[in-house]
C-alpha cells in the first residue's frame, strides 16, 4: 500500500465516528502533506486536530482503540486533549484544542486557510500548503524545518 492508500483506508475506517463530530476538524501533519502531493518516506500515524468537545466524544467512541501506554514528546511545546488510537493500517492521534507554546506563551492553534480533499468516500479538511508551512514554522522543530523545505520545493515546482 502507498502512503496515500494507507491514509485513505484509515480515514474510511474512522469515518463513521468522524462524521458525527460537531465542530470543524482537520487532518494535519504528515498525512496532510502527503495528500497535497509531498512525498514522505515514512508514516506510522495520522494527526487530526479537533475541538475539545469532539476529542471527548472520540475518547468514548474509540475507547476500545485507545493506546494507553503511548508516551508523548514535546510536552514543553504542545498541550492538548491528546489520545492515540489503534486502527488497522495507521494509528490516529487526536489533538483536542491544541495549544502551541511560542515565545513562552501558550496559543491555541487555529487553521486559517483550508481546503477539502476526498479520501475514498470521505471528505476531510486539510490546511492549504501555505497554511501547513505557517503551522510548521510555529512548531519550529528540526523535523518541521525539513518539511518546510519540502513544501517550498513543491510550491516552487508548481509555478
Amino acid at each position: 500500500m502507498t502512503i496515500e492508500e494507507k491514509i485513505t483506508y484509515t480515514l474510511v475506517e474512522a469515518s463513521q465516528s468522524l462524521l458525527l463530530l460537531k465542530d470543524n476538524f482537520y487532518l494535519i501533519g504528515s498525512a496532510a502533506l502527503s495528500l497535497c502531493g509531498i512525498k514522505l518516506d515514512l508514516m506510522s500515524d495520522m494527526d487530526i486536530l479537533v475541538s475539545g468537545r469532539d476529542a471527548g466524544f472520540l475518547k468514548t467512541a474509540w475507547r476500545n482503540r485507545l493506546i494507553e501506554e503511548h508516551v508523548t514528546t514535546d510536552d514543553d511545546l504542545f498541550f492538548s486533549k491528546f489520545a492515540r488510537y489503534k486502527f488497522s493500517v495507521l494509528d490516529i492521534e487526536i489533538m483536542g484544542d491544541l495549544k502551541v507554546k511560542n515565545n513562552g506563551i501558550w496559543k491555541r492553534l487555529e487553521i486559517e486557510e483550508s481546503t477539502s480533499v476526498i479520501a475514498g468516500n470521505f471528505e476531510i479538511k486539510i490546511p492549504t500548503l501555505s497554511e501547513q508551512k505557517r503551522i510548521l514554522q510555529l512548531f519550529g522543530r528540526e523535523k518541521d524545518q525539513k518539511r518546510i523545505k519540502l513544501i517550498d520545493k513543491e510550491l516552487f515546482d508548481s509555478h
